[in-house]
């Protein structure tokens, strides 16, 4: 952990360093539910910054917001405060919350119902790369399945010999219809009352994850949204580095943005006398990133070393945002929190194959990112551009999940994403890609936290709630965003 903090620490003041007097941006995109405007960001804030023991009196603002459309959405801003037994001050940072919730308004029980029982008629080999979790869960729900069906004939077989044995006595007839109609009546309740959970909260995975017709607007209005706001906020000059952070299905959500908002501006392009113009990368910018693939998984022949790795990623970085005309990006670190991409595979797409050929087509971007024609750029030797799949080069991908015990201790929704957004291998020409041999060696950090220590039950939106100031899990999700 010792190591870790000093390379976030190192991380933050190199990124400081060239534009000290400009603040840094968190952008937190919430996750599945019932969620009101504002409520994710001020808890977040409470925990992650103003309970902060490192910190010497940290504050913050709650203030109108100049990049958000709605009036809903406010900027939180923080204080210059000293860090704990030092001179040196952290900078001022802002806190936004991207709210979605309200594009799923209107979801219905038919949409859940269609994609959940889509899940649940999948052979069971469908989910053998999950054995620790929807495979067997996978076999859990068809058991209850059917002890339902069978319940319900045998209460319906029950209900109609008792009517029969008592059609005479009409008194006992009464009371035992009252009594069934109690017992009905009761059951109809709360299976309402799952039913709109179900609705509530898995509803809003139901209508994003698939490009099914239905759910092409919706899915449209939600990136759209994502990625105008970030664009607003690089657009202020008020910025050196965005983090971007993703809970729950807010982390799919997110990295959609994330990718489609490289791809817009992986050139880095600026105006010049009215005229677009692009940035090409750097003489340093192109042997970073080859010393990067030098010593990824797939070319590194002796060990990975993570800590090496994300030192150049920052190196790059600070590179490609150190023109301040071209600072059209500057999102360093994309964090994510209880993510369901650890199931992408079976959430996103029919089979895995589709998967796998997707992020061999670049449409899906891994870390480290796909070469093409032996590097992450392209180009002259003069005009080198990273290419559209390459947002992983210089954005640090950290995952932070909970396994689980028994399904309801821990977060069983989430899980490493190094299988399926990492590899070893891959082969263009046979369709093939391999997960990297150690999931916790990756270019992904990975953060496994133990759910016992931070509440005894289930823990999917518990990442930023403190069990006590200095809590584990909150120390390592402050080590992610590296405010300093």
């Amino acid at each position: 952990m010792t190591n870790h903090a000093n390379t976030s620490s190192q991380q933050s003041q190199s990124v400081h360093s060239s534009k000290a007097k400009l603040k840094q941006a968190v952008v937190v995109i919430h996750g599945m539910g019932e969620q009101h405007p504002m409520e994710t960001i001020r808890e977040f804030v409470n925990h992650v910054w103003k309970q902060d023991g490192k910190l010497h009196e940290p504050h913050f603002w709650n203030k109108p917001s100049s990049v958000s459309e709605s009036f809903e959405q406010r900027r939180i801003t923080t204080d210059s405060p000293k860090i704990n037994d030092s001179e040196n001050r952290v900078s001022r940072t802002d806190f936004y919350e991207y709210y979605w919730a309200h594009h799923t308004v209107g979801t219905k029980w038919e949409h859940f119902v269609g994609w959940f029982l889509t899940l649940l008629k999948c052979p069971p080999s469908r989910y053998s790369d999950h054995p620790g979790t929807l495979q067997p869960l996978w076999y859990i729900l068809w058991a209850l399945l059917l002890i339902c069906t069978v319940s319900i004939g045998g209460w319906l077989f029950i209900v109609s010999c008792l009517i029969g044995y008592f059609e005479s006595h009409h008194f006992m007839a009464f009371l035992l219809g009252i009594l069934i109609t109690g017992i009905e009546a009761t059951a109809l309740l709360y299976i309402n009352k799952i039913r709109k959970f179900f609705t509530d909260y898995f509803g809003d995975v139901a209508r994003y994850v698939r490009a099914n017709p239905a759910n092409i607007t919706i899915r449209q209005e939600i990136r759209k949204g994502g990625i105008e706001l970030l664009e607003r906020i690089h657009q202020t000059g008020d910025y050196n580095r965005i983090v971007l952070v993703g809970h729950s299905l807010g982390s799919i959500i997110a990295y959609d943005i994330l990718n489609h908002l490289w791809s817009r501006h992986n050139k880095f392009q600026h105006f010049q006398n009215g005229q677009p113009v692009s940035k090409p990368l750097s003489d340093k910018a192109k042997q970073l990133a080859d010393e990067l693939q030098a010593i990824t998984p797939e070319h590194l022949k002796s060990k990975f070393c993570s800590k090496d790795y994300w030192r150049l990623q920052r190196e790059l970085f600070d590179d490609l945002t150190s023109n301040d005309q071209a600072n059209n990006w500057l999102i360093s670190d994309f964090v994510t929190l209880g993510s369901p991409l650890t199931y992408a595979d079976i959430l996103l797409f029919d089979n895995k194959q589709q998967f796998i050929k997707r992020k061999l087509d670049r449409e899906y971007p891994t870390s480290p990112p796909l070469t093409e024609k032996g590097s992450w750029y392209y180009g002259g030797d003069s005009d080198c551009y990273l290419h559209h799949g390459a947002v992983f080069a210089a954005v640090k991908w950290t995952n932070i999940y909970m396994p689980h015990t028994c399904f309801l201790k821990g977060d069983l929704i989430s899980g490493p994403v190094s299988n399926n957004f990492s590899y070893q291998h891959f082969d263009n020409e046979k369709g093939e890609m391999t997960p990297p041999s150690d999931l916790t060696k990756s270019p992904i950090h990975e953060i496994a936290l133990d759910w016992s220590k931070i509440k005894n039950g289930f823990t999917h939106t518990d990442y930023w709630i403190a069990s006590s100031p200095e809590s584990n899990h909150l120390i390592k999700l402050r080590e992610a965003i590296a405010l300093y």
